[in-house]
């Protein structure tokens, strides 16, 4: 029996299933495993990067094997992991492999749910299940949203075999078909808010559809979500585009930030870390920083900078450049070579 949790989004309540409550807490792993899809959605949101490219991403970072996911799972306190694309079912034998390194590595509290567009049979399902799945959302096409012919049908195989089950689509549209099957099957619908990307803009724009004057989300698209919140008996969450970046990605860094983060990082409530960097003549700073007994713990020694903890790096700032380097404090994000947001000459 899946557990719920009552949210309330506006003035409605709307039910969350796990996957979804690790999300929030931007503690579950994105798993992309790989962009190949065999349909064309208007609204698909992919990058030209990972649209209908063989690639697999762990969040952000390319992924070259199972360790680079199993690491990237620790480096943020994974709580659990979201499989998708692409369609992850055209990689079947990958998605197992990749449930059960996680299912080994973290244990049966690790959730797993799995996004597809397709409606897979009993075997597939009975494998994903054995494999550790707890949970898979499908995503019919468009075309089949009146009807939904087969959803009901998989969405109780699905169920019968013990996987929590639902249906994941964007507030693009109308879905009489959809609503009815996920009703009647006593699964949940998660309707998300249509977002612009670079890539779906002309289709977007083509269907009649605006971008918000701030963030991604399309003009209209709660008035499409907010109609599911009026049928009664359906279990129903609304996710707004600014969640992903307001709260989702925020705090997922701030997980990352606080595990990654050296002696010297200073992490911030924005997830971000910030550090002080010297420049220049690296090696008579690195005399300097001897001469005055600064702790080995408290910088870091590269090939062409020293990273620093910033407060000690504002004491010293005068002796440095009296030797011609050049000293700043920089704010990044908590990855290897991570985004600098802000960057603070000294």
């Amino acid at each position: 029996m899946a557990k719920w949790k009552s949210d309330r989004v506006g003035s409605v309540y709307s039910f969350l299933p796990r996957g979804c409550r690790i999300c929030r807490k931007g503690a579950g792993l994105v798993l992309f495993v790989t962009g190949e899809c065999g349909r064309e959605c208007p609204y698909c949101p992919l990058s030209e990067e990972r649209r209908g490219k063989d690639r697999v991403f762990a969040d952000e970072s390319p992924v070259q094997g199972i360790e680079d996911i199993l690491e990237e799972a620790r480096s943020i306190g994974a709580l659990g992991t979201g499989i998708t694309g692409g369609e992850p079912l055209l990689k079947l034998d990958l998605v197992l492999e990749y449930i059960a390194a996680l299912k080994s590595e973290f244990g049966k509290k690790h959730h797993i749910h799995l996004y597809t567009g397709l409606l897979p049979g009993r075997e597939v399902l009975q494998r994903l299940k054995e494999a550790g799945l707890d949970e898979i959302r499908f995503h019919p096409p468009e075309s089949d949203w009146a009807a939904a012919p087969g959803l009901k049908e998989t969405l109780l195989e699905a169920k019968a075999l013990g996987l929590e089950a639902g249906v994941e689509i964007p507030a693009f549209a109308p879905a009489p078909g959809v609503v009815e099957a996920v009703r009647s099957a006593d699964a949940f619908l998660n309707v998300n808010e249509l977002e612009f990307t670079e890539t779906n803009f002309p289709a977007l724009v083509a269907r009649g559809f605006l971008p918000q004057d701030l963030g991604a989300g399309a003009i209209g698209s709660y008035e499409i979500a907010k109609e599911h919140f009026l049928i009664e008996g359906l279990k129903v969450h609304y996710c707004p585009s600014r969640f992903k970046d307001a709260v989702q990605l925020r705090e997922r860094l701030k997980r990352r930030a606080a595990r990654v983060a050296r002696p010297f990082d200073c992490p911030t409530k924005d997830g971000t870390i910030i550090h002080g960097i010297i420049q220049g003549n690296i090696e008579k700073a690195l005399l300097i920083l001897q001469r005055l007994e600064v702790p080995s713990e408290m910088y870091s020694l590269g090939e062409e900078q020293i990273e620093i903890a910033a407060p000690i790096l504002e004491d010293i700032s005068k002796e440095l450049k009296s030797i011609d380097c050049i000293i700043s404090v920089i704010e990044r994000f908590p990855l290897e070579d991570g985004l600098v947001v802000e960057r603070i000459p000294l």
